[in-house]
């Protein structure tokens, strides 16, 4: 597992990618409910404490009972809600009460606006003015995108330790769209996209940006809407962790997330059709800003240049009544396992160099020589590596039943 790091001393490392780089990577959940007619809905004739309470303990498990049944009302909410991912989501596991069992109150994240940014270039952080003739261009050090990340999340928060281990069947990605992402009528909600963008060279205005999003009624891979047909997906695989960490005086809850996931890829041309998959990518995110960079990150633009090495999406505590809650959860502290060059050379040829990143040279020098990743021999098992990749989501969650912050009696240290 990767290891974040952060301001707090409850902070506690966390996983998408996507990478697709992750690229991947990896995902959390959040807000507000919902529940299809697929769902698994709760014992909803679980309604009074079990008679088995112990003296002096009926108070607090009362008030863990009630959020177990409003929890289930707001799942039933948050699924049809505006703004919320497309697919379906995950069957909603049923609470679970003693004996024999912990409290466990269901829950359902939302994933939003994750994206996973890469293609640092610390030529271009040192020349963000570039000006070509009579026009002036401010460049962006970032050069890669993989965006339009959404899905769910699923499984059971345990009472009093406000965690939950989520198994992969729990977690889904919208991303299912296939070749109809590429084309011209692509499915709303179900394509992840990406965009490649480039330093420029002297006299040259900055080149175009390769995208996978067409324009509108335009099919991918038609000159010269500069659109390449690039099919993204996401597959989460082993057993993802989220964690409250702390609560701060306002009642907000700081989430940590760790989650893994393998990011696949292909393109079909004419005359061309490839696949590939990378290893699975591990990431811990958190709401908690990182109080230093990575060991190994870009090295800090000149004097008066800006500096964009940070997390470009800021991570946000869980706030507000849960019922409407939402976080940032990001991190920029994980390695994105490349792909491989015997496998797939040409889509390994234009992703694992923006997840390496470039370094200082003049961008006219050879991949060999300012890449992060293709200067090395033999190429590393990772083409991005600590601080020179960054993922961030939008997380939404059903209300747990707790106006704001955890409820009187919740602690969290051991289970009682």
């Amino acid at each position: 597992m990767v290891k974040g790091k952060g301001r707090s001393k409850l902070w506690r490392p966390l996983g998408v990618a996507i990478a697709a780089a992750i690229g991947a990577l990896a995902v959390t959940g959040g807000g507000g409910a919902g529940g299809g007619a697929g769902s698994r809905s709760a014992t909803d004739s679980r309604t009074q404490a079990p008679s088995h309470l112990v003296p002096g303990r009926q108070a607090p498990l009362v008030a863990e009972l009630t959020a177990v049944h409003r929890a289930q009302a707001s799942i039933r909410r948050l699924e049809n809600a505006p703004g919320m991912p497309t697919c379906p989501p995950p069957s909603i596991p049923a609470a679970t009460y003693p004996p024999g069992n912990t409290y466990g109150v269901p829950f359902l994240a939302a994933v939003t606006n994750a994206e996973i940014l890469t293609g640092y270039d610390e030529w271009t952080a040192n020349h963000p003015i570039w000006t070509v003739g009579s026009t002036t261009y401010h460049l962006y050090p970032w050069q890669a995108k993989i965006y339009d990340i959404s899905g769910w999340v699923t499984g059971l928060l345990q009472l009093p330790n406000l965690s939950a281990d989520i198994s992969s069947q729990d977690v889904v990605f919208c991303d299912q769209g296939g070749q109809r992402c590429v084309s011209a009528h692509p499915p709303a909600g179900g394509c992840i996209h990406v965009n490649l963008s480039g330093a420029p060279v002297p006299g040259q205005p900055p080149p175009p940006t390769i995208t996978n999003d067409p324009p509108p009624g335009q099919k991918c891979y038609q000159a010269p809407n500069f659109c390449l047909p690039y099919v993204i997906t996401l597959t989460p695989v082993g057993t993802s962790t989220l964690t409250v960490t702390g609560v701060q005086p306002d009642g907000a809850l700081m989430l940590s997330v760790t989650t893994s996931a393998v990011s696949a890829l292909s393109i079909t041309i004419p005359h061309v059709s490839e696949s590939c998959q990378d290893a699975p990518t591990t990431i811990t995110l958190s709401t908690q800003e990182p109080a230093s960079f990575p060991p190994g990150a870009p090295i800090k633009p000149n004097r008066g240049d800006p500096d964009l090495r940070g997390l470009q999406t800021p991570p946000v505590p869980l706030t507000g009544p849960l019922a409407s809650a939402s976080s940032i959860v990001a991190s920029n502290d994980f390695s994105v396992p490349a792909f491989s060059q015997t496998a797939c050379p040409l889509l390994a040829a234009v992703f694992d160099g923006p997840l390496g990143g470039w370094n200082k040279l003049s961008p006219q020098q050879p991949a060999s020589v300012n890449n992060n990743y293709f200067d090395k021999t033999p190429p590393p098992a990772d083409a991005g590596t600590p601080g020179w990749v960054q993922f961030s989501a939008t997380t939404t969650v059903s209300s747990l039943g707790i106006p704001v912050g955890p409820p009187a009696g919740f602690s969290l240290g051991p289970e009682r």
